[in-house]
C-alpha cells in the first residue's frame, strides 16, 4: 500500500489534516498488525435488541444489549456478541446524510440486516411501502448511482465484487414483510426508542462484500469534488468535513481546487477505518486520545484519567456526536505524569473542616493526576474536568466568576496538566488564585477562600526558585504581628506588606462584630475593589466607629491593631493578596474570644 501522506493530493494543509495523516501513519501500522480486530475488540452495539435469523426463517440468536452510561461498559457477554459487533460494523450507515432508505427510517445498509428503531414500529413510521422501496435500491443500486458522479465507482465496484444475489435479498425481504410487525407476538419488547436490529445469517465475507457496495460509492464527502489523476480517483473524506452550499467558508477560494485535500479510496477507506476506531473510544466516554509515536499505539482516556507511561507524539479530543468529531487537536512533545518535583499541600491557614478533613493535614502529591484533582477541587468546584472543553455556552456555571476564571484559563491550565506545557503557568495560577479567593470572600465563603488560600500559597512554594518564598513570609508576618500585639511596649508596622495584612484582620474581626442575621455578602467587599491605603483607613474607621460599641473596654490587641494601621502610610498599591490573607489566616483578635467560628461554605 501507498503511504498514506504519498498519496494525498498536497493542496494545502487546512486545520489538523497533517497531524491527522501522521495518526493515520500509527493507526496503519496498527491495522497491519491486527486487522479489522483493532477496530472490532474496540466496538461498542448501540442499545437495542438484537437478533440473528437463519437460512430457515428462525430465530437463533436474541439479545437485549445496553451500555452502563456511568461505568462505559456493555453487556458483552450475550451469545454472539462478537459475530453481531462483525455484523453490525458492515451494516452500518456512513451518516444519515447518506441513507438507503429515502424515509431515513431503515438504517442498515444491506440487504442482510434490517435497523429500525422501535418506536419507528410502534409509533406507525415504518410502513409496508418503505420496507419494499428500501429492498428495490438495495437490489438495483446501480440506478441509484446512474445520475452521479459515483456511476463509474459503482461500476469498477461491481466489477470486483459481482452483483447482488437477488435471491438472498428476496428471502430477506419476505422475512421482515412477515415477521416485523408482529415481533411483540414473540415476547420482543418493542416499547422503547432504543434500535430493532435484525441480522440474517450469513458468512462474514458477505457482509463485507454488501457492507463495501454500500461505503465505496458513498464514502467521499460530495462526489462532485471528486477527480481522476492517472485513472485513479482522488475525493474529499467525509469525517468531520461538512462541505455543501451551506458551508461555503469551507472552501479554499484562492484555488481552482476548493476541497482542501483528496484521498484516493484505499486512503479513504483508510481514514473511515480510522474514525470507526475512535467512535468505539467516544462511545465509551474515553474522549481524550493520546497518540504515542515512539510504541505506535493508542492510549484512550476518560476524563481525570492520564496515560500510565511517557508519551511523545500527539492529543486527540473526541465527542460522540451524530459521527466521532475531532474537537481538538494538539501536539505533545514528552509527557509523563509523574510531577518534575513532588507538589506539597500545606494548611498554612489552619483551616478546619469536617468535610474536608484531607485538607487539613500537609499532603504530597507525584503526579499531575492528582495535582489536577486537587487544583479541580479547591479552585473550582470540582467544575474544571468536565468543562475543559466545548462550548462557553454549555457551561452550566451559575457563578459568574467561577465560569469566567475556568473559560481565561482552561485552555492553559489543560496544555500544562495534560502535556506539561508549564510556559507562562506561574503568571495564569498567581492571577487566577486571587480571582478565585476574591471571588469567594465577596459571596461570603469564608471557608472555601481559606482553603483556596491555602492552594494558592502552596503552589507559590511549589514554583519558587530557592529561598525564602511568599508562602513563608505571609506566615511569618503573623507571627510578627502577634509578638507585636502582645508585647509590653507598642511597635508599629514596618513595610506594606504588615500593613495590608492587619487589614485583612481588623476587618475579619468587625465583619464577626457585625449582628446581621445573615451575611450573605462579605464587607471585605469595598476593602478589596479601594484603590488606594488611604481608602483603606478611611474604611476601616467608620466601621471600626460602627461596631466599637461591641468591642470590651480596655482591649488592648484590638485598640494597638487598630493605631499600627491609622500610624502608618502604605507606599505602595492596595496588595488584594495580603488583604486576602489577613482576612483568611486564624485571626489574632478571636484567639481567645472564638473558638471553632462557624463560617459560610
Amino acid at each position: 500500500m501507498q503511504g498514506v501522506l504519498d498519496s494525498v493530493i498536497i493542496v494545502g494543509y487546512r486545520g489538523g489534516e497533517k497531524l491527522l495523516g501522521e495518526c493515520l501513519e500509527v493507526f496503519h501500522k496498527r491495522l497491519e498488525e491486527d486487522g479489522e480486530n483493532l477496530i472490532l475488540n474496540n466496538y461498542v452495539l448501540k442499545d437495542g435488541t438484537y437478533l440473528i435469523v437463519d437460512e430457515d426463517g428462525k430465530i437463533v440468536s436474541l439479545s437485549d444489549i445496553k451500555m452502563n452510561k456511568k461505568s462505559g461498559e456493555i453487556n458483552s457477554n450475550v451469545p454472539h456478541y462478537n459475530e453481531l459487533c462483525y455484523f453490525d460494523y458492515h451494516s452500518d450507515l456512513i451518516s444519515m446524510n447518506k441513507p438507503q432508505d429515502p424515509a431515513k427510517i431503515i438504517h442498515s445498509n444491506n440487504y442482510l440486516s434490517f435497523w429500525v428503531k422501535k418506536d419507528s414500529i410502534s409509533g406507525g413510521k415504518l410502513k409496508p411501502e418503505i420496507i419494499e422501496k428500501y429492498y428495490e435500491i438495495l437490489e438495483h443500486p446501480e440506478k441509484k448511482y446512474e445520475k452521479t458522479k459515483a456511476k463509474e465507482i459503482y461500476q469498477n465496484l461491481e466489477e470486483t465484487i459481482g452483483t447482488v444475489d437477488t435471491a438472498t435479498l428476496q428471502r430477506n425481504k419476505k422475512w421482515i414483510l412477515e415477521h416485523i410487525f408482529s415481533l411483540e407476538e414473540s415476547e420482543i419488547d418493542m416499547s422503547g426508542k432504543d434500535y430493532l436490529k435484525i441480522f440474517f445469517k450469513a458468512d462474514k465475507q458477505e457482509y463485507e462484500r454488501e457492507g463495501n457496495r454500500y461505503f465505496i460509492p458513498n464514502i467521499y464527502n460530495s462526489n462532485n469534488y471528486n477527480v481522476e489523476v492517472q485513472g485513479e480517483i482522488y475525493g474529499l473524506p467525509d469525517n468531520n468535513q461538512g462541505m455543501n452550499a451551506k458551508k461555503p467558508f469551507l472552501s479554499v477560494k484562492t484555488r481552482k481546487m476548493v476541497a482542501p485535500y483528496l484521498l484516493n479510496r484505499e486512503d479513504v477507506m483508510l481514514q473511515k477505518q480510522f474514525f470507526d476506531y475512535l467512535m468505539g473510544f467516544a462511545s465509551k466516554g474515553q474522549n481524550n486520545i493520546y497518540v504515542d509515536l515512539n510504541a505506535k499505539k493508542f492510549i484512550p482516556c476518560k476524563n481525570g484519567e492520564y496515560p500510565t507511561e511517557a508519551v511523545s507524539g500527539f492529543f486527540l479530543r473526541i465527542q460522540k456526536g451524530k459521527e466521532v468529531e475531532i474537537l481538538n487537536q494538539d501536539v505533545v512533545p514528552f509527557f509523563d505524569n509523574h510531577l518534575k518535583k513532588t507538589f506539597t499541600y500545606k494548611n498554612w491557614l489552619n483551616v478546619m473542616s469536617e468535610k474536608d478533613a484531607e485538607y487539613e493535614e500537609e499532603q504530597e502529591y507525584e503526579t499531575y493526576q492528582e495535582l489536577e484533582r486537587i487544583i479541580d477541587d479547591i479552585f473550582f468546584s470540582k467544575m474544571l474536568i468536565s468543562y475543559y472543553f466545548g462550548k462557553e455556552e454549555d457551561i452550566k456555571i451559575t457563578d459568574e466568576t467561577l465560569k469566567r476564571c475556568l473559560i481565561s484559563s482552561r485552555n492553559q491550565l489543560f496544555s500544562w496538566l495534560h502535556y506539561g506545557n508549564d510556559i507562562g503557568i506561574k503568571t495564569l495560577l498567581n492571577k487566577l488564585s486571587m480571582e478565585l479567593i476574591k471571588g469567594s470572600l465577596l459571596k461570603g465563603y469564608s471557608l472555601k477562600a481559606a482553603k483556596q488560600m491555602n492552594m494558592r500559597l502552596s503552589l507559590i512554594e511549589y514554583f519558587s526558585e530557592g529561598g525564602e518564598s511568599m508562602a513563608d513570609i505571609s506566615v511569618g508576618i503573623r507571627e510578627t504581628i502577634k509578638e507585636r500585639l502582645n508585647a509590653k511596649d507598642y511597635k508599629g508596622l514596618e513595610n506594606d506588606r504588615e500593613f495590608y495584612f492587619v487589614v485583612g484582620q481588623m476587618v475579619r474581626y468587625l465583619d464577626y462584630k457585625r449582628k446581621a442575621a445573615k451575611k450573605t455578602q462579605s464587607m471585605i467587599n469595598p476593602f478589596l475593589n479601594a484603590k488606594t491605603g488611604q481608602v483603606l483607613k478611611e474604611q476601616i474607621l467608620r466601621y471600626y466607629k460602627k461596631y466599637n460599641y461591641d468591642i470590651a473596654s480596655g482591649d488592648k490587641k484590638v485598640s494597638r491593631l487598630y493605631a499600627m494601621i491609622q500610624g502608618y502610610e502604605p507606599e505602595e498599591a492596595v496588595m488584594q493578596d495580603m488583604v486576602s490573607l489577613g482576612f483568611t489566616m486564624d485571626n489574632l483578635l478571636l484567639e481567645r474570644t472564638v473558638k471553632g467560628e462557624k463560617e459560610n461554605e
